[in-house]
């Protein structure tokens, strides 16, 4: 019987759809309670700070549906590279699997080092991985980069931190009738439970000046570890989850369509990889692993039992158990061996049980 290998790949990464759609109810749930509140701080001689301060903090069920996110993308990667190693193989389970995984480093001497782990893969795979390595393109805007150190942060260490992102921010603020009013942007990332998001400076000012302010603001959710990235903190944190996903289906979907010749996204693949995909041909389903002979244990002498135990009426403790449950090594039927003999116990022959 032939297994989808890469089944489990895509049931990992539909996993990952679930939990971010937990953690978008849970957020939902947070901020109907307005949890976040802006004020103006004066400084004086004309100068305010615009803070965001926090109530409530971020429930701790975010942090927990994203790490359960993380776990399960990177998990889909490397099963995909353990699915294709059986093809490459040509049995399941495939060589050397304690080593398999799918390669992510930020350097190439650290990549370099790790080599024995795809050593099982294809070149044209080698040079695939080799392609997506945070190392051989942007660090800081690799996908794969950011999603190894997420997870690696909540396997080994705690729960990623679970906290909010300004992500619109454009306030209008009314001075003075002629008066300059100056703004220099801040943070926009909530930390110890505030952002100073804007600092507000007001000339001419005196000690009588005041201005009025609408924040105009909207709040993300944000992993705190994420937010210092250059690339990815400007993009909302739901594209960012959108966008995640795609790549590591599309990772999922080439290495599927380059061992079979198909799968679930081969509308994803360009012509140029399914013409090159066509060129190197097909690998043929890997053969399962050779069964190990069941080893028998010593034998046991049966004991008397009763009718009523051989037609199950005991079984399960809770109740009758299934009236089809009889085999028979001949053409008897269940009818034959109990309805004729429904008195006689003994006119079947004897009866053990173990």
């Amino acid at each position: 019987m032939e297994t989808d290998l890469f089944d489990a790949c895509w049931q990992r990464w539909e996993r990952a759809a679930e939990h971010e759609a937990d953690s978008v109810k849970v957020w939902n749930e947070y901020i109907r309670a307005h949890p976040f509140e802006p004020h103006l701080v004066p400084e004086g001689d004309g100068v305010w700070i615009l803070r965001v301060s926090q109530d409530e903090p971020v429930p701790q069920a975010l942090a927990m549906y994203l790490g359960e996110w993380l776990y399960n993308l990177r998990s889909a990667l490397d099963y995909t590279i353990w699915a294709t190693a059986c093809y490459i193989s040509g049995q399941v389970p495939p060589p050397d699997q304690g080593v398999l995984q799918y390669p992510i480093y930020d350097d190439e001497p650290t990549w370099n080092k790790n080599l024995y782990r795809i050593r099982g893969l294809a070149e044209h795979q080698r040079e695939m991985l080799r392609i997506m390595q945070p190392f051989a393109s942007d660090v800081d805007a690799n996908f794969l980069g950011w999603l190894n150190r997420l997870a690696r942060i909540d396997r080994h260490r705690t729960l990623v931190t679970g906290t909010a992102r300004l992500a619109i921010l454009e306030p209008a603020i009314q001075g003075p009738a002629d008066s300059n009013i100056t703004i220099a942007w801040g943070d926009r990332v909530l930390r110890s439970g505030y952002a100073d998001v804007a600092r507000i400076t007001v000339t001419p000012a005196t000690r009588d000046t005041e201005i009025v302010c609408n924040p105009r603001m909207g709040i993300d959710p944000e992993i705190g570890e994420w937010s210092t990235s250059t690339f990815w903190g400007p993009i909302t944190f739901a594209e960012r989850l959108k966008m995640m996903r795609i790549f590591v289906a599309i990772e999922i979907a080439t290495y599927e369509f380059d061992c079979t010749g198909g799968g679930r996204r081969a509308d994803l693949m360009s012509d140029q990889f399914k013409a090159e995909r066509a060129a190197r041909g097909d690998y043929g389903h890997p053969n399962p692993a050779t069964r190990t002979p069941t080893k028998w244990g010593r034998p046991l002498p049966g004991k008397p039992t009763t009718r009523e135990r051989f037609a199950g009426e005991d079984f399960p403790p809770d109740g009758p158990g299934p009236r089809e449950g009889l085999l028979s090594s001949g053409d008897v039927s269940r009818t034959e061996f109990l309805g004729q003999h429904s008195t006689d116990s003994q006119a079947t022959g004897p009866m053990t049980s173990c």
